[in-house]
């Protein structure tokens, strides 16, 4: 069964005349960090696979190697959704040509929707007053001007605390395997925190080897 997941206000985006969306949110939310690192894997060493490339915090099936799946179907440990509407992305475990190991995920547009994203959720409260820091590598074809990027969300009760989407370093275009890491503070009452990578608008998107770890501010 197809998650909906209604946009949140700060998940608001105001259409520009490209089909592009404008992050929306109060000034008093914390800001987070969006950078692209390294080389194209085309130019590297392929990464081990996750199961034993893995550090940081340890999350669930960061390098989506597992052949089980959750009870609706998505990748063990991770959940997948789309902003409302009928089906308007696929996901799927891809074997053709991974960053790490020998498969990666697809998040690709097939229908009107703004956005599909794929997500892990984890306790926040131990790492209250730290950062936390989430790097992975993506690659992307026909990506629109709206973009691909990672994903963190910080929530209290199931209200938006802080966040970062990348929406001022979205990845567009056709690009090949290139590592991104964003950041976000976890402040004072946080309970939740939600990590993954987001497809919005037309295009396709490849998330693998996620890596999450919690620094000092």
């Amino acid at each position: 069964m197809l998650r909906r997941r209604p946009i949140p206000f700060l998940l608001l985006a105001a259409c520009c005349a490209g089909g592009a969306f404008a992050q929306s949110a109060p000034s008093a939310t914390p800001a987070g960090v969006a950078s692209a690192t390294g080389t194209p894997a085309s130019s590297a060493t392929k990464a081990a696979p996750a199961a034993t490339a893995a550090k940081g915090f340890p999350t669930v099936n960061p390098g989506f190697e597992s052949t089980t799946t959750g009870q609706r179907g998505d990748p063990e440990g991770w959940f997948t959704f789309q902003h409302a509407g009928n089906p308007s992305y696929r996901y799927i475990v891809d074997t053709d040509n991974p960053h790490g190991g020998t498969r990666s995920l697809r998040i690709e547009n097939i229908g009107p929707e703004p956005y599909g994203a794929v997500a892990q959720s984890l306790a926040a409260a131990p790492h209250v007053g730290k950062v936390a820091k989430l790097s992975g590598w993506l690659r992307t074809k026909d990506a629109n001007d709206a973009g691909a990027g990672l994903t963190l969300l910080v929530q209290q009760g199931g209200n938006i605390l802080a966040h970062n989407f990348m929406y001022d370093a979205a990845v567009t275009g056709t690009t090949d395997w290139k590592h991104y890491t964003i950041t976000v503070p976890i402040p004072k009452g946080a309970d939740r925190l939600e990590i993954g990578a987001m497809m919005r608008g037309r295009g396709a998107l490849w998330f693998d080897d996620a890596e999450l770890e919690f620094v000092a501010p």
